[in-house]
């Protein structure tokens, strides 16, 4: 059986702001061709490990790889060459508001002097049809909705035709609808690419429908590594309680007791 060699590779990596760990000895190969899905609780370092890959944090400790690079310690002329091979949307998604669709797409193209304006242009006509939103392309993002305007910075994510796109929170802020709407755009890319896909997340649905493997972050270390389906047979507690979107009662006692003190109250007075 042949071995496939990960197209991005952590290995003990910390990170620590403020003398706050956030990240605490990570060990993860991403294989290429699939979609791995980071989840964990807000502020678990989920974010952080993104920043990473693509170089735009250091590790304190550790390595970060993207095939043969290691992207931690390449000098900057090197890792900008490297980056436009990673795809990645922002979870607020980063739009110029003074440029219309177009020049938002087009920016990496440009920043990179990739083609003519002419092939610039019919290459922002391809990934705003793969996209949905071919037609848009002198509107500014003002007058786009939330999830127009993810979709918009999607297809800037994809215009250099990355090997691996990064997705940061890419259904946050958006309704039920719109929030399907985006996941089945990153199932139509990775099949219609062929990319490979590390997507950051909190919404579970999202989760479970766009990926192949699902690992968890808490505390700063991974503490799951399954499959969709193998989500049903954990029976860690803390896993658990994520799933299924329930406080602890420590949590729960933690709440009331703030609630007390913002209205000058003592707890059991």
């Amino acid at each position: 059986m042949v071995q496939t060699e990960p197209i991005i590779r952590l290995q003990n990596v910390h990170k620590t702001f403020n003398s706050h760990p956030v990240l605490r000895g990570v060990n993860l190969d991403v294989l290429p061709h699939k979609t791995t899905v980071i989840i964990g609780r807000s502020g678990c370092g989920k974010s952080v490990l993104l920043r990473h890959v693509v170089g735009l944090l250091k590790p304190d400790r550790g390595k970060v790889y993207f095939r043969k690079y290691e992207i931690s310690a390449l000098p900057e002329r090197i890792l900008a060459r490297v980056r436009s091979r990673i795809g990645f949307l922002f979870q607020g998604g980063a739009l110029f508001d003074s440029m219309t669709v177009r020049q938002n797409v087009c920016f990496p193209l440009e920043e990179h002097a990739i083609g003519t304006r002419a092939e610039r242009k019919n290459r922002c006509h391809t990934v705003l049809s793969l996209v949905g939103l071919d037609g848009l392309q002198n509107q500014y993002p003002e007058e786009l909705s939330g999830g127009q305007k993810k979709r918009v910075a999607l297809a800037r994510a994809i215009a250099m035709g990355p090997e691996v796109i990064l997705y940061d929170e890419p259904t946050t802020g958006l309704d039920p609808i719109r929030a399907d709407l985006i996941n089945e755009l990153i199932i139509k890319l990775q099949r219609a690419l062929g990319t490979t896909a590390l997507v950051v997340t909190h919404d579970m649905a999202s989760a479970r429908k766009v990926g192949d493997r699902i690992v968890m972050l808490d505390e700063g270390q991974l503490i799951v590594d399954t499959t969709p389906e193998g989500l049903n047979d954990i029976r860690d507690e803390t896993v658990m309680r994520f799933i299924h979107g329930q406080a602890s009662a420590a949590e729960l006692a933690e709440l009331q007791t703030e609630q007390l003190a913002a209205n000058g109250m003592e707890p059991n007075a």
